[in-house]
């Protein structure tokens, strides 16, 4: 879909329903509250938390993936995809302000239990300026298996921020099951060109840019298919 005569974007989740035999799924995050801020974050919209974003390379390459994991009866589902500019403004803001209600709290113990939200910055596990993200071929995601639809164990949640998520976990840090289960999705990822990050486990970058400057378009259903 072409946003601008500069930036394309394609709902990967759609495009995935023509290629495999088992689609994508994916929940954006940061469209809801249960993430790392305990908020929805500028930039989403409730109503658009399925519709994941990608440049089209990102898009046909990640649909590859999921057509060899379909093949182990697992599949992928995705966190995040294509984030607005604007919503790496709304977390440099939020790295400052002081804890706004119990709810913030309660997602410290899930995602940043042993640090404090001004240290993700300096840690590398959130930007507060630009982020990859909002170039449209990077995505945030885990694996699931296709017969109920569960998440495997990977040791650590989504936006975990810590040790543990860090793509240098050991079995004996995180156990055998989940250390294996991370391998299984690290290797699909690079055999199509995306990257790892080193801190975040469910991180992947394309290894190819279709667009060279940051996009701030509002994730809502303007952008559907």
């Amino acid at each position: 879909m072409l946003i601008e005569n500069k930036s394309k974007l394609i709902d990967v989740i759609t495009l995935s329903k023509t290629f495999c035999d088992a689609p994508i799924q994916g929940e954006l995050a940061y469209a809801g509250k249960e993430n790392f801020l305990g908020r929805i974050v500028d930039g989403y919209t409730p109503e658009a938390k399925y519709l994941c974003l990608l440049t089209p390379k990102a898009a046909q390459t990640l649909c590859e993936v999921q057509k060899d994991l379909n093949q182990r009866g697992l599949g992928l589902y995705i966190f995040d995809a294509y984030r607005p500019l604007r919503a790496v403004k709304d977390f440099a803001r939020w790295f400052h302000e002081p804890v706004a209600n119990d709810y913030e709290s309660e997602r410290k113990k899930i995602h940043y239990p042993n640090i404090e939200k001004t240290d993700l910055v300096r840690l590398g596990y959130a930007p507060d300026t630009i982020s990859r993200h909002n170039f449209g071929n990077v995505v945030d995601l885990t694996l699931i298996r296709l017969a109920d639809s569960n998440f495997l164990n990977m040791g650590a949640c989504f936006d975990c921020f810590d040790e543990l998520s860090h793509q240098t976990a050991t079995a004996v840090q995180i156990g055998q099951e989940a250390y294996d289960n991370r391998q299984i999705l690290k290797a699909a990822m690079e055999a199509h060109h995306f990257i790892p990050y080193e801190y975040e486990f469910w991180h992947f970058d394309y290894d190819e840019r279709e667009v060279h400057e940051p996009m701030d378009f509002v994730v809502d259903l303007r952008l559907a298919p």
